[in-house]
């Protein structure tokens, strides 16, 4: 079984990139296992479809407020979440 560190690659991976079903299997098999992962995950693809629908998808007046962002600043927010992620480690 994968450790903790490794479901957290892998679960940040596929947000990018399809896993391979070696590592599909592995991610799942520890994510029905470990409680902290599983929650680490549901919390990445939240904040992925978030940024998805702000930076997306049309502005309704709801928003209008707001400054626009450059057409690039979902994926670089995406980037800069990578980073920080691998820096600080993952959930043990």
């Amino acid at each position: 079984m994968i450790n903790c560190k490794r479901a957290a690659e892998l679960s940040c991976a596929k947000l990018d990139r399809p896993l391979t079903i070696g590592e599909t299997m592995q991610l799942r098999f520890h994510i029905f296992m470990c409680r902290a992962c599983k929650g680490f995950q549901l919390q990445n693809e939240a904040l992925l479809r978030l940024f998805e629908q702000r930076f997306q998808e049309p502005r309704d007046g709801a928003d209008s407020h707001l400054p626009e962002l450059p057409e690039d600043a979902c994926e670089r927010l995406k980037q800069l979440l990578r980073d920080a992620s691998s820096e600080s480690g993952s959930p043990e």
